[in-house]
């Protein structure tokens, strides 16, 4: 089993030597709109910080489960659609790989100019590695085999989501640390699938039919980067409960950050919203103004 020879990056979630504003490559995963305990406001305040060349939303932005059954859409979610369209057209990639609960979207790859569906992708890192980027579901038994149990799983999930919540509400008036049943209990279960899956050796196996040096998944909600035999494994976790994505530097170094540690991070405008602004401020002034052309310079009286 390849589950010996797992080890863990010592680096994986260190303190950042670079700033923000200059990640190369964003891979964020298990957002879950729909799921009234997804964390959107973290990731929005993530990406007001990041321009990448590359965004991989690595499965599971939406969950269909939930906005079956009833549906459920905020302010938020809005924003986080207008801010990814944002990056879209400030010349950003966006590469969408759905998961097991926005699978219906696996019916419509296409690439649409501001995003591109595939069940999986290869991303090239700027160290020249190569990465199997895809949600990760494939490599689960429960899911293919049984969806019953895990939609059953799922909503038992969410009923230790709400108790904690409720729990650790009560645990703040007393001044009691916080506990969460619901994550010790969710990455316990993940990892006696992974085993009955074989998930680590069929992640080692895909890597290799790809010919890649790491793969890139969500799905499982436990963020780590892992040495699998000489195969990086990542997982970019989700915005449930831990609120972690996955971030590849100018040198292709990759890292896990929290959006809990951002504080310290410089805030960006979106380039589409300062485009808006210009274009906007000529169309009142009756100016033509071509985007990327520099404005003339304002005559002075030293210049006259």
């Amino acid at each position: 089993m390849i589950d010996n020879k797992t080890k863990p990056i010592a680096d994986a979630t260190k303190s950042m030597d670079w700033e923000l504003s200059d990640a190369r490559t964003l891979f964020i995963s298990d957002i879950h709109l729909g799921s009234r305990f997804c964390q959107v406001g973290p990731l929005l305040d993530l990406l007001d910080r990041c321009l990448p060349q590359h965004i991989y939303i690595v499965g599971d932005l939406f969950d269909d489960r939930r906005l079956s059954r009833r549906f459920r859409w905020t302010a938020d979610y809005t924003r986080l659609i207008a801010r990814l369209f944002d990056f879209g057209v400030s010349g950003t990639s966006i590469h969408y790989t759905p998961g097991n609960h926005d699978t219906f979207l696996r019916s419509f790859a296409e690439d649409y100019r501001l995003v591109e569906i595939r069940d999986s992708f290869i991303h090239q890192c700027a160290d020249g590695r190569r990465l199997a980027v895809l949600h990760g579901d494939q490599f689960d038994v429960v899911e293919k085999k049984m969806q019953w149990l895990s939609e059953l799983g799922s909503t038992a999930y969410e009923i230790l989501l709400a108790t904690d919540r409720s729990l650790n509400w009560m645990l703040r008036l007393l001044g009691v640390r916080p506990v969460r049943l619901s994550r010790s209990l969710k990455v316990g279960v993940k990892k006696i699938v992974q085993r009955k899956s074989g998930f680590h050796d069929k992640v080692y196996q895909y890597a290799g039919q790809m010919n890649c040096e790491g793969v890139v998944c969500g799905h499982i909600h436990n963020p780590e980067m892992q040495s699998l035999d000489g195969v990086l494994y990542c997982n970019t976790g989700d915005w449930i409960e831990h609120c972690t994505a996955m971030v590849e530097w100018p040198d292709g170094k990759l890292q896990i950050i929290r959006a809990d540690e951002l504080s310290g991070q410089r805030r960006r405008r979106p380039i589409f919203h300062r485009l808006k602004r210009r274009l906007g401020e000529s169309i009142r002034s009756g100016t033509a103004t071509t985007v990327g052309e520099p404005k003339p310079a304002e005559s002075s009286p030293n210049n006259r």
